[in-house]
C-alpha cells in the first residue's frame, strides 16, 4: 500500500512542531517539501509563511551556534519572503515579512533600521489584536536599545496590554510564546537600570513557560538571561 502524499500545509505544519522541538534540521527538510507544494499549488502567501518559518528555523540556529552564517541565511530567507508578497501580491503578508527583517536587524544591531521595519510591520499588519501586541513590544524593544529607553519601555507594556486583551482569540500556545518572550525581554533591558523589576519579570516569564511542556526553547532562553542576574 503507498504512503499517503502529504500536503503543503501537512509539512509546514510539522515544521513548526519540530522547530519548537528543537529538531531544526528535520523542519528546513519539511519547509523545503512545503514551498515546493505550495508552488504547485501556486500557493504564494504558504510561499511567504515557509520562508518566514525558515528565518525563525535558522535565527535559532544562530542563537544555539553563534555562527552568523545563520543570521545571513536567515535574512536573505527574510528578504526572499518579502519579494515574493510583492511580486505576488499578497498583502496580508506584508506585515509579517517585514516584521522577521526587524528581527534579523535585531541581531546584528542595527536599531535604527530595526525600528524601521517593525514600524513598517505594525502599519501593514493584519491579524489579531494578541500578535500585534508581539509586534509592538519587539518594536519597543529595538526603540530601548537604541537609546530611547522610557519609550522603549513603554511601548513593551503597551505590547503586554494588547496581548492579553486578545489572547481569547489565538491559541494558548501562542499566548504563551509571546507573553514569556516580552517578559523575558524586560528582565534582559531592565537588569542594570531597574534590577528590582527585572527579576520580577524574569520570574514572571519562567512561569508561564514551565506552565506550558511544549515552550522548550522559551524555557532554555530563559534559563540563559538568568545566568547573567547570578553573575
Amino acid at each position: 500500500m503507498s504512503e499517503q502524499k502529504l500536503s503543503a500545509k501537512e509539512h509546514h505544519r510539522q515544521a513548526e512542531e519540530l522547530r519548537e522541538s528543537d529538531r531544526h534540521l528535520e523542519a528546513l527538510k519539511e519547509l523545503d517539501q512545503a514551498v515546493v507544494l505550495y508552488q504547485e499549488d501556486k500557493d504564494y502567501q504558504g510561499i511567504c509563511e515557509a520562508l518566514q518559518s525558515r528565518v525563525l528555523t535558522f535565527k535559532h540556529l544562530y542563537f544555539l551556534s553563534k555562527d552568523t552564517a545563520f543570521a545571513i541565511i536567515a535574512q536573505k530567507e527574510a528578504e526572499a519572503s518579502l519579494e515574493v508578497a510583492q511580486q505576488h501580491s499578497v498583502g496580508n503578508k506584508l506585515g509579517s515579512c517585514y516584521f522577521r527583517l526587524g528581527e534579523i536587524a535585531m541581531i546584528f544591531d542595527n536599531f535604527p533600521q530595526a525600528i524601521d521595519w517593525y514600524q513598517k510591520a505594525l502599519e501593514d499588519y493584519q491579524g489579531s489584536l494578541s500578535e500585534k501586541g508581539d509586534y509592538r513590544y519587539h518594536l519597543g524593544e529595538a526603540l530601548y536599545k537604541n537609546g530611547q529607553k522610557e519609550e522603549g519601555k513603554k511601548t513593551i507594556l503597551a505590547g503586554l496590554d494588547e496581548i492579553q486583551r486578545g489572547a481569547p482569540e489565538v491559541d494558548p500556545f501562542l499566548v504563551h510564546v509571546w507573553e514569556s518572550g516580552l517578559h523575558m525581554k524586560l528582565a534582559d533591558l531592565l537588569r542594570d537600570d531597574e534590577p528590582e523589576e527585572a527579576r520580577k519579570h524574569l520570574d514572571e516569564a519562567r512561569k508561564i513557560a514551565d506552565s506550558d511542556q511544549r515552550l522548550i526553547i522559551r524555557r532554555r532562553q530563559i534559563e540563559e538571561v538568568g545566568k547573567s542576574f547570578r553573575n
